[in-house]
């Protein structure tokens, strides 16, 4: 059987130009292919679950790469964390074959946003800042809008390439804990800036400046000048990715 190595990883975005390769900037997919390339003296592709944008984080994002040759007595988790920066971090490894792909074999992919209306110091790159008390029933009003399969074209960044702009969406919550709301999503894919468009726009209707009828005329005009709001990036991370076939991970020290 040919290995496909599969990694379980975490980091934060805020010093990245997003996961994908970028020319003269640095990305989560740089930082790991210029550790493998290290390990394996030699070039490695890593394939994600999918892309995260810009400044956006991620607790559980899943990458694949084919290894070009064996390496003896690796410990590959310990081997990575060491040659990457502290802010990418591989938590988990498995060994697959090549029929297991980190993007199209996935079933479910999770976010969470969080907003706080407080002023914050340690959390200020891992929540929208947003000072004004937020309506939540309006809020998941517009959220449960979301359930089922939608064009969501009005939701996505006119630079999203795809073939077509459905998704299905399995959960979609709002919670409140004290100064803070955020919310989940769950679906089987999402498109460029999708959920960071989501949110800002529900986030006008928790201001009172949308109804729920407004933000549902928003999602049905599938149109990119429609008038969604994209809020910030950082209150964004990548929670989990769910497969039909469970990983298993490797019980590796680190």
């Amino acid at each position: 059987m040919r290995k496909r190595f599969v990694l379980q990883t975490e980091y934060d975005g805020s010093g990245y130009a997003g996961f994908q390769l970028q020319p003269d900037q640095p990305s989560i997919q740089g930082e790991l292919e210029k550790a493998l390339q290290r390990l394996y003296r030699t070039s490695v592709r890593v394939h994600p679950s999918g892309r995260t944008d810009a400044g956006v984080h991620a607790r559980f994002q899943i990458v694949h790469f084919d290894p070009p040759r064996e390496l003896k007595n690796l410990h590959l988790r310990a081997a990575l964390n060491g040659l990457l920066p502290p802010d990418i971090r591989v938590t988990g490894t498995a060994v697959t074959d090549t029929a297991f792909h980190a993007r199209f074999s996935a079933r479910k992919r999770t976010y969470r946003y969080v907003i706080s209306t407080r002023e914050t110091a340690l959390d200020r790159l891992r929540v929208w800042q947003l000072f004004r008390d937020l309506d939540l029933s309006r809020m998941q009003a517009c959220a449960d809008i979301l359930t089922g399969e939608h064009d969501f074209t009005s939701f996505c960044s006119s630079q999203a390439e795809v073939r077509h702009k459905r998704c299905e969406i399995y959960r979609s919550r709002w919670e409140r804990h004290k100064e803070r709301f955020m919310y989940e999503i769950e679906g089987n894919r999402f498109l460029h800036s999708m959920v960071r468009s989501l949110v800002g726009t529900m986030a006008e209707a928790g201001r009172g400046r949308l109804t729920a009828e407004d933000f549902a005329s928003i999602l049905q005009q599938a149109s990119h000048s429609a008038g969604a709001v994209t809020a910030p990036p950082q209150g964004l991370t990548l929670m989990h990715v769910a497969y039909e076939q469970p990983i298993l991970w490797k019980k590796e020290r680190s």
